[in-house]
């Protein structure tokens, strides 16, 4: 809802830019007649309070736009509405309608509950089991000191953009695949060796967002540094998969983790340690669903030395792996 003005032309131009059919509404009782079906809904500063005053349902998608910090700090949590500020956000009108403005794949980002679990593992896993199935996969890289996923899945030589080529990226992005590396179907968006790259923010959620058009799932490594493209790459999941160590300073660690980074629509998955902390001794003390057990194979460690697709584990992780993806494409919305 805007009146005639700055912030009406900039949502107006971002809409056309993706080429999305945009309704301008001036009035509060057009805005109820519209508010439940619309895909999303921009609110300029100035007309928050009239907004507010109408008590309309809480719902997805809202989101409160302008220059002025005080009006958009007052109303956003009346609304329920996360705050686009110009002009500095010009950008994620762009990526937020983006989202829009195609069938989206879920997002998954697979956390480690504590150092050394095997989360990138499990989340080049789910990714080249996502590749199995109809539809391609992504898999997306934010640790600036994880190495790169690419030696996971042998890709380091393979043709194609890594991050220090996509840091750029802004607002609307078209198709990428092609420029990827592309490994047993999964496409890869992985850190280069060399100077660090401080990855932020705006071009995760850009690249994030052409994947999911193009891809019938996505899956995010954040790895344990979580610096702003990390914390951005949690946000921006469906669902978390948190991968905890079955052994007392495991579930520690683990516990840690999901306060501090206030983790919500999460499941675990449970590496077994040499304690024998079980699955449901795990749920009871984080009180999250527990969605599989990994069984510990040798062959991991080997072939993520050699740089061969995690899919040639045993038949136990395989399992536990093909149940997990069951859940994230199931509940990650």
């Amino acid at each position: 809802m805007a009146g005639p003005g700055e912030t009406q032309d900039v949502v107006l131009s971002a809409v056309a830019a993706v080429g999305l059919p945009g309704r301008v509404v001036t009035g509060v009782e057009e805005l109820g007649r519209l508010w439940r079906d619309a895909a999303t809904v921009f609110v300029a500063d100035d007309q928050a309070g009239r907004v507010a005053a109408q008590a309309l349902p809480v719902r997805e998608g809202v989101f409160l736009v302008g220059r002025d910090d005080e009006l958009l700090a007052r109303w956003s949590a009346p609304l329920g509405a996360r705050v686009i500020p110009l002009p500095a956000g010009v950008a994620w009108l762009g990526v937020v309608l983006a989202g829009s403005a195609a069938a989206r794949a879920p997002v998954v980002a697979v956390i480690g509950g504590s150092g050394g679990v095997g989360a990138s593992t499990v989340a080049a896993t789910l990714a080249c089991l996502g590749a199995d199935r109809p539809g391609a996969a992504a898999l997306v890289d934010t640790d600036p000191l994880g190495g790169g996923i690419d030696l996971l899945l042998g890709a380091e030589r393979e043709a194609g953009w890594r991050w220090p080529r996509l840091s750029g990226a802004d607002g609307h992005v078209g198709e990428l695949r092609r420029y990827l590396p592309v490994v047993d179907g999964v496409s890869l968006v992985s850190m280069a060796r060399g100077p660090a790259l401080d990855l932020a923010r705006e071009p995760l959620a850009a690249i994030v967002g052409s994947l999911r058009r193009e891809h019938a799932l996505v899956v995010l490594d954040p790895g344990r540094g979580l610096g702003a493209a990390g914390r951005e790459a949690i946000r921006l999941a469906g669902l978390r998969v948190l991968v905890v160590a079955g052994s007392v300073r495991g579930l520690a660690s683990a516990r840690e983790t999901v306060g501090a980074l206030q983790l919500e629509r999460v499941v675990a998955v449970v590496r077994p340690g040499r304690t024998g902390l079980g699955a449901g001794q795990v749920a009871d003390a984080l009180e999250l669903e527990v969605v599989a057990t990994l069984r510990e194979d040798r062959r991991l460690a080997a072939a993520a030395e050699r740089g061969e697709p995690p899919l040639r584990a045993g038949r136990a992780y395989r399992r536990g792996c093909e149940k997990l993806l069951r859940r994230v494409l199931q509940g990650s919305g």
